[in-house]
């Protein structure tokens, strides 16, 4: 087995667990009795486990290697998801969440950076592609299993199984042969000077904008129409499904249209689609403009880390990343908070989603920077 084809099924392995215990926790969360305030501060403390703990989780691996440090993390990540279904105290949930966050948020690190170091730029954008689209297909096997077993069997039963299930991600790794991290320092060119601002920059409103809603799709479902647990999973079932498909064909877009340009045009559609959120009340209507947003701001993912993760020293990959998702989770912690804050009414969800759109289009800007300062640089990885 090539090692991609290994880190891919470490992929689908990790993100069916996470995903079929991610539809049902806020759900889970509701039924013991807590508001959209307290679901919103414990979504805030699980990134900003993610902000803090993966920067320095990120930081470690490119020290003593990665492997090491998945083979620590994974066992204590699927101790804390447990940990947290019976809680003590109101505090305690805080504590796990952001345990929980940070450990969750490394795993993803180290998928990114080993494919990195697995590719070369002949077939590094096909298998980021392929990875990221296994990714957004365990969720929608996730989305659509979840509900329906949570209404089964019980919401903490499916989550501490699934949970116990994740922990077999780490068999396909086993044998893979880990990359020599090169030792010394480093001095970035202006051009990856500017990729890392772009990096940096792109994520932090991104972060924000997605911060204010994605986390609480469930949520936000379940408060607007009043869904069942079964339902609301197909519905973000659906959505990752059509992100599954247009990621795992990403490089042959890329390839077509151009990387870049394909980049900016999705960008550009994104927040006018966030916006008609903030208005249409139309269950059907909203539900395909979710689905829509959430496709085209998601399928050129594998693009983004392409063409940024590319340019980057290799002996800086996990540190490059762990700062990205500091920037990336400081920015949706707030968010969160800003969410149970407003999430109260039908005018609240209204105010979100225009602010969500204002960021997004931010991002838009940035990525236009971005695109031309490339240069034609990204044929280097499509034209294959």
């Amino acid at each position: 087995m090539s090692a991609p084809t290994r880190i891919i099924l470490f992929t689908l392995i990790n993100g069916i667990s996470r995903n079929i215990y991610q539809v049902l926790f806020n759900l889970y969360l509701r039924v013991q009795g807590y508001n959209n305030d307290v679901v919103g501060t414990i979504m805030s403390y699980n990134l900003w486990g993610g902000a803090i703990l993966a920067l320095i989780i990120g930081y470690l691996s490119d020290k003593v290697g990665r492997k090491k440090v998945i083979f620590l993390i994974q066992p204590l990540m699927v101790f804390f998801a447990i940990f947290r279904l019976f809680p003590v105290s109101i505090e305690l949930i805080y504590l796990t969440s952001f345990i929980y966050g940070g450990l969750n948020s490394s795993i993803r690190i180290m998928s990114d950076v080993f494919i990195v170091e697995n590719t070369h730029n002949k077939n590094r954008a096909k298998f980021f592609g392929l990875n990221f689209g296994a990714n957004m297909l365990t969720g929608v096997i996730g989305n659509a299993t979840g509900g329906i077993l949570g209404d089964l069997f019980g919401f903490k039963n499916v989550m501490i199984l699934a949970m116990l299930f994740r922990l077999f991600a780490l068999l396909p790794i086993l044998k893979l042969e880990e990359k020599k991290i090169e030792k010394g320092k480093f001095v970035l060119t202006e051009f990856q000077k500017k990729v890392f601002r772009f990096f940096i920059f792109s994520t932090a409103s991104v972060g924000f904008g997605a911060g204010l809603f994605i986390h609480f799709g469930n949520v936000i479902f379940y408060d607007l129409f009043s869904l069942s647990a079964t339902l609301i999973g197909f519905i973000l079932a659906f959505a990752q499904l059509g992100t599954s498909l247009g990621s795992s064909f990403s490089h042959k877009l890329g390839k077509k249209f151009g990387a870049g340009k394909l980049l900016l045009i999705s960008h550009f559609t994104v927040p006018f689609l966030i916006f008609l959120l903030a208005i249409v009340r139309n269950p059907v209507l909203f539900t395909t403009i979710y689905i829509g947003r959430f496709t085209i701001m998601n399928m050129v993912n594998p693009i983004f880390n392409t063409l940024v993760l590319s340019f980057l020293p290799s002996n800086i990959l996990a540190s490059s990343a762990g700062i990205r998702l500091f920037a990336n989770n400081v920015m949706r912690a707030f968010a969160a908070m800003l969410f149970s804050k407003l999430a109260l009414n039908n005018s609240g969800y209204t105010i979100i989603f225009i602010i969500s759109a204002i960021f997004y289009f931010i991002n838009a800007i940035i990525t236009y920077i971005f695109y031309k300062n490339l240069n034609g640089k990204d044929k280097e990885f499509y034209n294959h």
